[in-house]
């Protein structure tokens, strides 16, 4: 990777792009280890047949990644009853912790349907036993890279899949570059930056029916958009229309703008939003390096947020704070900053010594995917950040090819 040169050089594109060899889109497989914090048991669950075996399964690494348990032979929480079938599957299961319980009875007509259930039933036992938000039920968006052209372009493809990497789907098929994939508040559709036009502009993608259309016809380059988590209907979005790279936010459906930044000197880039939708962090160079900034949407007053190091670029906020790829006399690493204490709350979630890129945050606030470096190869993989002194990833791709930018629905 060419070290954010490309960012630095023309920073609203806040993306450089891997040489990699073409190939095929490989199988995907993920394997997540958290923090156990209540034990659990599926002793109790008979499961018989294809299907019921699928669904078992399902349910049993869903439960391992999510990282709140420790499965067990007995534990605090039981889960019990009855999964079978070939292909389609009858579900008959009682969850039980102390003092509370729920039941679970469903039928499935398809393997599809059948891991669908599994994943609502995981996301339903850690709400219940633990009141935070599962992650079964969610996906990723991602670049593959399968080569270069002679010019030294990159060629790239949209892709999302599951969350366990089953269901990967390829979104785009022009081979452009792409950068940055943010989801809607939908779960469904896809902002990103693409190139097929020969300059950057934002397309939106809608995953489930594979519909890609350009999102406003502005003069100049646009990129970085993501909706707000209380109005899908307002983007946070980079637009060089007046000029150098500024922050605005659209309505989708008026089109109106509000412009946040002014900075005649310097350029933003990548913006994202807080979660009550008051507040947008992003990137700016008007310091003469990129840094982090936040500036409050009622008021468009910004501060500083980042203090040190060379580069800090790619934020993402959740409730538990801003993870952002940061370089500080080292290879790229994913660190953690708390917005209102500012420098003094940063810790890492990567060792000093392994470069890890493009950090976004799951729907519980707690675990973050990213895309780590190791030689010229590019993957994606999990980390759990409540797992404190460790190093809690695992690998999530295989095969040949780049793996970039990947993006954790909402």
């Amino acid at each position: 990777m060419k070290s954010y040169q490309f960012l630095l050089s023309i920073f609203a594109v806040v993306m450089s792009f891997a040489v990699a060899q073409a190939a095929n889109p490989p199988v995907i497989d993920v394997n997540v280890q958290g923090v156990a914090r209540q034990s659990l048991t599926l002793a109790g669950v008979n499961a018989g047949g294809a299907g019921g075996q699928t669904f078992f399964k399902t349910l049993q690494n869903d439960l391992q990644r999510c990282g709140w348990y420790r499965l067990a032979a007995n534990g605090q929480v039981k889960v019990t009853g009855t999964v079978s079938g070939s292909q389609g599957v009858t579900e008959s299961l009682a969850v039980a912790w102390p003092g509370k319980r729920f039941a679970w009875d469903r039928a499935a007509v398809d393997t599809e349907q059948v891991r669908r259930h599994a994943h609502e039933l995981a996301d339903a036992i850690v709400n219940a036993t633990t009141g935070e938000t599962g992650i079964a039920q969610s996906k990723f968006a991602m670049v593959f890279q399968s080569g270069t052209r002679k010019s030294g372009q990159a060629v790239q493809d949209l892709y999302v899949c599951d969350y366990d990497g089953q269901n990967l789907k390829r979104i785009t098929t022009d081979g452009s570059p792409i950068v940055g994939p943010r989801w809607g508040a939908d779960g469904r559709t896809v902002y990103f930056t693409s190139y097929r036009l020969g300059y950057a502009t934002v397309f939106r993608a809608d995953t489930r029916t594979g519909a890609v259309d350009r999102l406003a016809n502005f003069s100049g380059l646009s990129t970085g958009a993501v909706p707000s988590p209380t109005d899908p209907n307002k983007l946070a979005i980079i637009l060089s229309h007046q000029g150098n790279p500024e922050l605005y936010v659209m309505d989708v459906i008026t089109k109106k703008l509000t412009r946040l930044t002014r900075t005649p000197l310097a350029a933003e880039a990548s913006p994202c939003w807080s979660p009550d939708g008051k507040r947008i962090c992003y990137v700016s160079d008007v310091s003469k390096t990129p840094q982090l900034y936040i500036v409050d949407v009622a008021t468009a007053q910004s501060r500083r947020l980042t203090l040190k190091g060379g580069e800090n670029v790619q934020p993402d906020w959740s409730k538990n704070g801003i993870v952002f790829a940061t370089r500080r006399g080292a290879p790229y690493r994913i660190a953690v900053i708390n917005p209102d204490v500012g420098e003094r709350s940063l810790r890492y979630l990567t060792p000093v010594n392994e470069q890890y890129e493009s950090p976004s945050w799951a729907p519980d606030g707690r675990h973050v995917v990213t895309a780590r470096k190791q030689g010229r190869e590019y993957s994606v993989w999990v980390l759990d950040a409540a797992e404190k002194g460790a190093a809690p990833y695992k690998p999530f791709s295989s095969g040949k090819g780049q793996w970039l930018s990947p993006a954790w629905s909402r």
